[in-house]
Parts: structure tokens; sequence; C-alpha cells
């Protein structure tokens, strides 16, 4: 049970469906002590700012505070949180916004719609570079 500790997930998304897919997804990994979710940017802020997370699945599109805003936010040197633990998960990535959080440090993107299979090869990808052993191997 150790091994869980602080390894929490938030998913930011304004869209509840997807949210409430990226859960499950999420559950079906057994890997994750908490799943938060936030709304939007601004909300996301608060609570990046006060912990740190394993995993942080991010939408560019939203109102109030955009996924780009959050990844400057993050890009902080006194961050908790690092940009290798996100996951951009959009329903459109213009090249713009895909090269500037590239460089950034952001390296994996999710484009919607997506299964679970591409859900867990990407995740997993990150997980293992960021959290080795976090994952049952099966």
């Amino acid at each position: 049970m150790n091994q869980m500790a602080n390894n929490d997930v938030i998913i930011i998304d304004d869209d509840r469906g997807v949210i409430e897919v990226l859960e499950l997804y999420c559950e079906n990994l057994e890997c994750f002590r908490y799943i938060i979710k936030a709304s939007d940017g601004a909300e996301a802020s608060k609570k990046l700012r006060n912990q740190k997370f394993a995993l942080i699945l991010l939408d560019i599109n939203m109102p109030r505070k955009s996924g780009v805003d959050v990844i400057n936010e993050i890009a902080d040197k006194d961050h908790p949180n690092n940009l290798e633990s996100v996951v951009i998960v959009s329903g459109e990535l213009n090249k713009e916004v895909l090269a500037a959080t590239m460089k950034k440090g952001v390296k994996s993107f999710l484009v919607k719609p997506f299964d679970e299979g591409q859900f867990k090869e990407r995740v997993t990808a990150v997980l293992d570079k960021t959290r080795p052993g976090l994952l049952k191997k099966s």
C-alpha cells in the first residue's frame, strides 16, 4: 500500500463526459491512490499548487484558464509538479500550441477521440518513465 503513496492523478477538462471516461480508464489501471478532478484551468491551478501528482491529464481549450496557461505555471521552477507527468488530452492540437507545449517540456499527447487501449499505452509510457514500478505488470 505504501507504494501508492503520492500516486495521485488529476484530470483537468471542462467536458464532464470526458472526465468520466478518463476517471474510469484511470480506475482500470489500478495504480492511483486518488483521482482528483478539475473542470477548468483556474480550479486546476489551485490543486496543482498544493499537491504533487504522478499524472496530469490536461485539456487545452478550457474556460477561465487554458491548458497552455496551466503548462506555463507548471514550467515555473518552484512548481511542485513537472511537465514530464503531463499528458495533453485535446480534441484539436494546432501546430503552434503543439510546438509551444513541446518547447516547455510536454512530451505526451492524446487526441480525442481515443480508446482505452490508446490511453493505457500513452499513460503507461509516461508512468514507466516518471514513476518506475508504479504499474502492475500483467
